[in-house]
């Protein structure tokens, strides 16, 4: 059998519809998933990544001795989407998903499932992308997670000294 352009061009348009509908069937699978005790719009995978994601943005330094785990941040962040219009927490939602899934292809695992050395590459090389969307992405992220991070109890003395102009005033 001779292989016309017909045929690769109908090759192409299945592979293309395949990888549409596995994506779309994953998109929906993350999507409004229910809240799992204690969280009130998270589940225990979307905290977990909040941890994990957490840990490589505010690591525990001598200066601000913080384990990420006792920040709550997870706790911070299903707090403020609470607050937040539905679509907006939803969307923020399959972020973390597609964030936590995104090193599948790349490093055989789920971004929580990585060792910490590994989490914080990622978060280096993510964070400073050549792509504008997805550092947007990863930068907005981090930037919602300080929100908490700097107003927690430990860490607001120390943002206290650094910010004259009154912060935690």
């Amino acid at each position: 059998m001779k292989i016309t352009r017909r045929h690769l061009l109908a090759l192409t348009a299945a592979t293309t519809a395949v990888g549409a509908i596995g994506v779309g069937g994953l998109a929906l699978q993350w999507w409004d998933q229910p809240a799992d005790a204690p969280y009130k719009v998270l589940n225990n995978e979307e905290a977990a990544f909040i941890r994990a994601w957490g840990g490589c943005a505010f690591p525990t330094t001598p200066t601000i001795p913080l384990p990420v785990d006792e920040a709550h941040l997870d706790r911070f962040f299903d707090s403020f989407s609470t607050v937040m219009p539905p679509d907006a927490a939803r969307l923020l939602r399959l972020l973390l998903h597609a964030l936590n899934s995104a090193t599948l292809p790349t490093h055989g695992g789920y971004f929580v499932d990585l060792d910490a050395q590994t989490q914080m590459d990622i978060f280096e090389s993510w964070t400073h992308s050549e792509i504008s969307e997805f550092r947007s992405a990863t930068q907005s992220l981090t930037l919602l997670l300080g929100m908490g991070w700097s107003i927690h109890p430990s860490v607001a003395p120390f943002m206290q000294k650094m910010h004259s102009c009154g912060y935690g005033v």
